[in-house]
Order: structure tokens, then sequence, then C-alpha cells
């Protein structure tokens, strides 16, 4: 219970509200620092992953991105941890169930998580001297934002090229459609002030950035007066308001010039065009476009309004019975909704987006008149009483659905109406704001009202069209390349030589061994001695496996069923993520999709099928292949949800093909920028491909190849794909191949068990007594492939690299996991990231294989020979006892995070460890010694092991890779 009152004084600060929170049992504190006028909310709830931040308005007016690379630099170093990168080091120190910082488009963060208090401590103090006492030294902005230099720093004559974390983090998005078009909307709707820049930094702009521009910006920003602070938890208000009371007190109060006006509203709508990538998987560019209107609708912190506005736009866009869905995409006008369709509630004025892509450039009139056409509709009619049900329902369900990361969502989230005025109790009180939504509506005119005066009588909107174009990456390209003309033909030999001399100089400090001793670190005599663990119950229902966990779900019941694919040909294999895909969402029994769709949304919070793969915990080559059917409810829904299962399994429409073919638009429409965003898991999947059999799935299944399966299916006949899609599901109606997990209330035990009998008594037991489930093959002898994957347009590399590996269970499993953090944390991050300039890197040890990887990375071949330095690294020793201690607490860390109570016990249940084996892993983990390490190392990682090389790239290295004798493969239409 809350103790807190109104005017109440506390180190400095003082209580200016407490609110209760009942739909989210907690108690929101908010309190001002008396001296500097800092802000601070404090929520009071029972949960043991406590939660920080600190955030600033940050309000740009360029596009040289200088508070992202601020965000990056800040955890560069600072006065009480003068040493580099302590945010990066205190990963490995920390048993943090999250860190991270990131900037917005009128913000930037920094927060945390962790179990442990002594840790919270230890990263508040981190996080609080990096952000308001960074020492930002200018090696640390040309590290993490931008910097020119040779690319042989031996050689004066050698080209000259632009690096930076922050330059190829931000190139990476230059080929993600959604990215750019949802940055033109932003900045075309709200242009007036920092919304019509790009806070995160144009590749183009970034260059023109200076250092002392970064300083004056941290010091005009980066304040106690223009700071919000968040703590969440079961750990005492008082204690956090100690330690940083003290911080911020050290600040006079300033009068920060970070407000955000209103957008002033326009007398008439307004068009824009852009230009974005080439999908290769299209063929015609005419045929592709992106097209939305946006409104620019009530301030955020206007809570009402937003709620209401949200649950309209919600019944509108959400599902295939609603009304935009109907008329852009069930009409062929579009493939899928366009990126950022929906409610964006994070800027000063809130905005709508609604649009779909895919057009043909001769329907692009038809699109905009479909959309006022709805509004029109609904002004008239005003919207149908069960889908807003639905949507009340799902909002419902989402406040009882447990997160073990809720208290960190619930500080982003507020962060946004908080900075622009609104109180953050105003933003947790949904029941209030949902309560007045239905006394309004209850006369029935309210959504019209609501519709007539913010969309249809609203001046203030933007249609934007986006057009793909081939030459578009090759535009970019020649634009950087002017821009570094223009940069090194201004050069003397003198400043040639300072280039040099500055490479050497940051080449110097990223080598420099320094000493960690002022970073707070958890020792790990404090890491308990046995894992977690929560107790289940294994039953038998109808001749089926039945894993049940009884705990505190708040009310919901979670059901899992694992289908075991063990049988299935090799065509159906191939098709199975399609399968997957289609018979979730097509309609089943006496129901049409769209009524299926609509039921889900009403009686449920997840309805899903997806793809299952596990490796075999015990031996090589052996794994599980399974289909996971996945939904949860409010327990008083129960027999609806059984119900809807009971329908799907027993009659789905496969019939349906205009709603496969839909589907399938969908996919290809999301290909390109789904393997943009995630370049280097494909490359980690390929490049496993080619060392197992297991590898090789994971290719078919979720790599370039189902990539390339959808395309053809999506080019050739439909009845084929239906053909294969219903013969999956046939070898499917067997519960014999069925295992099930039910997480649930103990008094709900029973009316599941009995709901679930009834389900499986449907399905015919055909192979029981059959050992099932697990899959073995034999590895074929293979020598080291080395492949390059094109994409037309990319702007950066992913490269990865794998090596056949051992089971979980193997006694080597440990110390190859630990290996593989210890590379990651102390090699490959200082070779690939902060020499190299790329965003992110990394090994990793699953699936039976031991992985590098790099992640919007500028460098190709010279990335693959790191991870050749990685591997001799590791073999000669060269890390030190501290070093791997710390690996060790990383993996410790990752391995206590909290699981939710809807999500205990459903690792094992999915092919995880036991407890006993989990236990053998942890003490593995634990006595691992240096030699143990490098034993491993050079057994697992030697060069004569057969390993897996892929990188990709853009077409403009393909010829580079030819040469090296790579195999070469191309992402599109003809891949």
């Amino acid at each position: 219970k809350c103790s807190y009152t109104v005017g109440h004084k506390l180190h400095g600060y003082t209580v200016t509200s407490v609110d209760e929170v009942p739909e989210f049992n907690l108690t929101s504190v908010e309190l001002i620092h008396d001296k500097t006028g800092t802000k601070h909310c404090h929520i009071v709830k029972d949960d043991s992953n406590n939660s920080f931040s600190v955030g600033f308005a940050t309000t740009p007016r360029d596009d040289t991105g200088v508070a992202h690379i601020l965000e990056h630099t800040a955890l560069c170093g600072s006065h009480k941890y003068p040493v580099r990168d302590p945010f990066f080091k205190m990963l490995t120190r920390s048993f943090s169930t999250f860190m991270n910082a990131f900037t917005g488009p009128d913000f930037t963060m920094y927060p945390f998580s962790t179990q442990n208090e002594q840790d919270f401590y230890n990263l508040l103090s981190v996080y609080c001297d990096a952000a308001l006492f960074p020492n930002l030294n200018k090696l640390d902005f040309l590290q993490e934002g931008w910097r020119l230099e040779h690319t042989d720093l031996e050689d004066i004559t050698s080209d000259i090229v632009f690096k930076g974390v922050v330059f190829n983090e931000m190139k990476g998005y230059t080929n993600n459609t959604g990215y750019i078009f949802g940055q033109a909307i932003l900045n075309g709707l709200l242009p007036s002030h920092t919304y019509g820049s790009c806070s995160g930094g144009d590749p183009l702009a970034i260059p023109s950035l200076s250092h002392e521009q970064l300083v004056n910006f941290h010091r005009s920003h980066y304040h106690p007066s223009n700071a919000i602070f968040y703590t969440y938890g079961n750990l005492p208000l008082e204690n956090h308001l100690e330690k940083i009371g003290k911080v911020v007190s050290c600040f006079e109060p300033i009068s920060p010039n970070t407000l955000v006006p209103c957008e002033p509203s326009w007398s008439e709508p307004r068009k824009i065009t852009v230009r974005g990538p080439h999908d290769p998987t299209v063929s015609d560019n005419e045929n592709n476009l992106t097209v939305a209107i946006s409104y620019k609708l009530p301030e955020l912190n206007d809570r009402y309004m937003n709620t209401a506005l949200s649950v309209v736009t919600d019944v509108l866009c959400s599902g295939t019975q609603s009304k935009f869905y109907e008329a852009l995409i069930i009409s062929e006008l579009g493939s899928d909704f366009a990126p950022g369709t929906g409610l964006h509630s994070y800027t000063k004025d809130s905005y709508f987006t609604v649009g779909v892509k895919g057009v043909a450039s001769n329907h692009v009139d038809q699109v905009l008149q479909a959309i006022e056409g709805v509004w029109n509709e609904v002004a008239e009619n005003g919207l149908d009483e069960v889908q807003v049900a639905a949507i009340l329902h799902q909002i419902e369900i989402s406040k009882k659905h447990q997160t073990t990361s809720f208290g960190l969502h619930l500080g982003v989230g507020l962060l946004g109406s908080w900075l622009h005025g609104a109180k953050p109790a105003e933003y947790l009180q949904l029941n209030t704001h949902i309560k007045r939504f239905k006394e309004l509506e209850s006369g029935g005119n309210h959504i019209k009202e609501l519709v007539r005066e913010h969309f249809i009588d609203n001046q203030h909107r933007l249609t934007v069209t986006l057009i793909p174009d081939e030459e578009y990456g090759k535009k970019l390209g020649e634009k950087e390349e002017e821009i570094l003309l223009e940069k090194t033909s201004q050069l003397t030999e003198e400043d040639k030589e300072g280039l040099l001399v500055q490479a050497t100089e940051l080449q110097s400090a990223q080598n420099t061994v320094q000493d960690m001793s002022c970073l707070p670190c958890i020792q790990l005599g404090d890491v308990p001695p046995s894992p977690l663990h929560y107790p289940v119950d294994n039953i038998n229902v109808e001749g089926v496996p039945v894993q049940v966990y009884t705990g505190p779900t708040n009310g919901l019941s979670y059901f899992r069923c694992l289908i075991s694919d063990c049988d299935l040909a090799d065509e159906q294999e191939s098709v199975l993520p399609l399968y997957s895909n289609i018979m979730s969402e097509v309609g089943a029994g006496g129901r049409s999709y769209q009524d299926c769709d609509l039921q889900k949304m009403l009686r449920t919070g997840k309805f899903s099928c997806s793809t299952h793969t596990a490796a075999d915990k015990n031996q090589i080559d052996r794994f599980k292949l399974g289909t996971l059917l996945s939904s949860y409810c409010l327990n008083e829904n129960l027999p609806y949800m059984y119900s809807l299962w009971q329908e799907l399994l027993s009659n789905p429409h496969f019939q349906e093909t205009d709603r496969i073919k839909a589907l399938l638009d969908a996919d290809i429409a999301g290909q390109k920028d789904q393997i943009t965003a995630s370049g280097h898991q494909f490359a980690l999947t390929r490049s496993r491909s080619h060392i197992s059999p297991l590898g090789e799935l994971g290719e078919q299944l979720g790599g370039f190849k189902q990539a390339k399966t959808v395309q053809e299916f999506h080019a050739g006949d439909i009845q084929k794909l239906v053909s294969q899609v219903a013969g999956t599901h046939v070898s499917h109606s067997d519960r014999s191949l069925f295992s099930v997990a039910l997480n649930t209330t103990p008094d709900k035990v029973d009316e599941n068990v009995e709901a679930l009998s009834q389900l499986l008594r449907g399905i015919p037991d055909i192979r029981s007594g059959k050992d099932y489930g697990i899959i073995t093959q034999d590895i074929v002898a293979v020598d080291s492939i080395n492949e390059f994957v094109e994409i037309s347009n990319l702007g950066v590399n992913f490269c990865a690299r794998s090596y056949r590996a051992v089971p979980a269970s193997h006694p080597d499993s440990p110390t190859l996991t630990l290996l593989a953090s210890l590379l990651s944390s102390k090699f490959l991050h200082r070779e690939i990231r902060e020499k190299g300039g790329a965003y992110g890197s990394g090994a990793t040890m699953n699936q039976q294989a031991f992985s590098f990887f790099s992640y919007r990375d500028p460098n190709n071949v010279a990335t693959l020979s790191v991870f050749d330095q990685a591997i001799d690294w590791a073999t000669q020793g060269s890390f030190t006892d501290q070093q791997l201690e710390e690996a060790k607490i990383s993996i410790i860390g990752k391995l206590d995070a909290p699981i939710a109570p809807g999500s205990r016990g459903v690792a094992e249940f999915l092919g995880g460890l036991d407890l006993d084996q989990r236990q053998a892993f942890r003490t593995g983990i634990l006595t691992a010694s240096r030699s143990a390490v490098q034993q491993a190392a050079g057994l697992y990682l030697s060069e004569d092991r057969p390993h897996g090389n892929v990188v990709v790239g853009a077409e403009t290295e393909t010829s580079k890779f030819r040469d090296l004798g790579y195999c070469i493969d191309t992402f599109g239409q003809n891949s």
C-alpha cells in the first residue's frame, strides 16, 4: 500500500500527485525536484523486475542526427566512470534484464531493468553519470558519429571513406521502404518544428555535424530541468530519490527551450510524392506504389480524445472484417496496409495514417476515394457494435496479459504524453476513458461526430505516394560520393596526414587495455547456485500428453498445442510456414475468414499458428519439427477459445483461394523490408544451412529459400499451394501427434481439461503408440562453403559464419556458450563495431551451431578476417580472468531472466533442457576454466572444420565475391 500523500517532502522532492490505477494494480506517484524542477514518476507495483529510465526532450532542427549521435556518445565514458564505453561493459557486469538507449522524434531515453537490488543502483549510477556528466570526447564522437578515414592507415594515398556507427546504422535504413515512407509522413504532416527533421540522422547530412555542435546540444538539452526520471517496481522510492537527488542537485535550474508547439492547422490538404527503393520481388514498379493519407489529430495530452480515436481507428483497421481492410485490400486495390497505418500517439499532435501498398499507378485515385468512402459511411451509419466490442475486449485482455517487461514498456509508453504536459496517471487510467467513451456512444452519435470532426472536415491531411525507383540506391550512392568528394577535394597533404594521425589515435584508444575497477560489478558469489524452476504437472487427456502449470495468470488461460511433423514429405516441409500462416487466417466450420477473425478478437487475446523447430538436446543432427498452435483468453471465454480451435482443426476453409492469394500478396509485399531489417538473421540461417540438416531445414523454413518458395507460389498456380496445404492438414488429423501445455489458475484446471478433452475427442487417434517427434538425418560430409547473396540497393552488409557444434546437453555446450559471450563483448564489439563502424556484431551458440555475425556493416571481407582473428584471440587465451568472469555473469543473467506466468514451463515443453540438464549447464558455465575455453575454440572453430561463410550485400559487391570464388545467389524474382 502506498503511503505517500500530496505535498510530502522526500530528499529535495515534493510529491505532486498520488493516483491508484486499479486496472494495472499499481500506484502512480509524481514528484518534482524543488531546486531544478526535475520531474519524477514512480510506479509502485509488486514486481521484482525493477525499471529505471531518464529521458530528455530532444528537439533537433536539422537532419544531422545530433540527438541520435549524442545518445551513442554519452554512453562512451563519463566523469565518474572515465572508461571507454561503460554502457557496453556494464552489459557483462550486470544481471540486467534490459539495457539500452534510444532516440525518438522528440526525446532521448536511457532505460534499464533488473531483478537485483544492488545491480539496480549500480546501473542507476552509471546511467545518471553518463546522461548528465558524459565526457563527450572527440574520438568517441568520431567513432560513434562520423569521420573521414583512409582505407589503409599505412598509406596516405589510399582512398578516404566515411566511417561511423550511426552513419552506417542510418545507411541501413535507406533501403527500407517502411522507414522511408514513415519518415516522409512525419516530416510532411508536422513540418514546422522538430518533426520536420530526421532525428535519427540522414546519412547525407550526418557528415555536416561537428563535435562542437554535439557538445552544445548536450549542454542545452541534457539538464535536470529538461529531464524526466521514471522508476518502477517493488524497491522503495526513498532510496531512488536519495541517489538521484544528489546528482540533480549539482545543477542550477534553467529554462530549457525544448517545448514543441502544436503544428499550425492547414486551410487545405496537401500532397507529396517520394521515391523509394525498388523491390526485386516485383517486376513492375508501376504496379507497386504505396499510397496513404495522414491526418493531424488533437494534442497527445488530450488523453480521452486519443483513447476514443484509438478505439475508432482500431475498429476500422484491425482484422479482415474491418472497413478499411475491405475497402483497400479485399477490393484488390493493394496487397497490404501501408507502413505506419494506424494511430500514432507519441508526437505533440497525434496523427492517424491509413493507406495501402502494391497499388497500380492508375488506381491511386480509387484508393483515395475508397478511404473517403469509408469515412462517409461511418459518419452516416456509425460502426458495427460487435466490432467495437471486439476492440474493447482486446483492450481489456491486454490489461490482464502479464509480460516480464511491463514496467519497461510502461515507462516508454507514458514518456510521450508526459513530455507534452499530460499527467502519467492520465495515460494509465484506461478504465476512466473507456467508461466515458461507452457513455458518450450510448446515444449512437459520438463515433459519427468524431469521424466528421477529425477526418471528414479535417483539412490538415497529407496524401503521400511512394514510387519505387530501380536507381534509388545508385542515386543515393552518387550523392554520398559527391559529399565525400567535396570534403576530400579540399584536403591538403597536411590535412591527410592529420587524418592518419587521428585514425591512429582512435585505434590506439580502442586497443588500450583499460582499468575497469571504477565500474561496479555483480560478483559471481552473488549468483544463486540453482536455476529458476516452476513445477508443472503432467497428465494424460484422451491419450495426449498434457503439461499443466498453475499460478497467478491474472484470470487468463494459455493453450499451446504442438503437432509433430516428423513424417511429412519434403514438399510438405517446405510449405509448412505457409500452411501455418494460412491455417490461422482462413475461415472454419460455418464461419467465413472474416467472421473467424472477428470471433478471435472478441473471445481471445492471441490466436496463432506457427512452424516450430527445436534441436534435439541430446544428440547431434536430431531435431523436432512441428506446428505450434497458441492462444490465450479470459477464463470466462474458455469454451469459445476451444470451440474456435475445434472448428479450425476439423474444417478449415482451404477453398478460400481469394483469401490465400491475399495472404501471399501481403507476404511478398513485406519480404524486402523484413530481410533488410533483419539481414543478419538471414545470413546466419543461410550459413547454418551449409553445415547440418537442421541448418538446412532452418533455411528451408525461414531463410532465403522460404522467401523463394513464397515467390514461386505467388507467381504460380494457387491450386498447387492449396493442394499441398490441404495435404499437410490431413497429416495433422491425428491426435497421437499432439502434445499440449496449459497455463492457468488453479481453479480453472478442470474446466480447461474438460474443454480440451472435448476438442481432442473430435480428432482421430490413428498412430497411437508410435514413437514420434524426433527426426534424425545423417550429415553428409561437406567442405567449407562461401556464398554471397545479392540484394539490390542494399547500402550495408550482413556477414555470418557458422561451425558445426554440439547439442545443448553436451558437456562442451556451456563452454561454447561462454566462448560466444566472451567473443561478442570482448573482441567482436571492439573490432567490428568500434573500429569497423558496423552497427552490431556478435557470436552465438544455438541450433547445434557456433556462429559469428555482423549487422549493418560497411565491410565484408575485412569482417570475415575479424572472425579469423577472433578465433586466434580465444585459442591463444588473450582474454583476462576478469573478462571470463564477466562473460559468466552475462550468461547467468540471461538464464535467470524472469518468466511470465503464462509462459512458465513452455521452454521445456518445446524441447528445452529439463531441470537436471539446466543445473548441469549452469554448473558448466560457473566452473568453466580458461583452458577449457581455449580448448573449445581450438577444437570447434579450427580452420579445417567445415563451416559456412555468407555475406548479404549489394549488387556492387557481386563481382568482387565472384572473383574470390564465392557462390552467388540473388534475392528477387529469379533468385
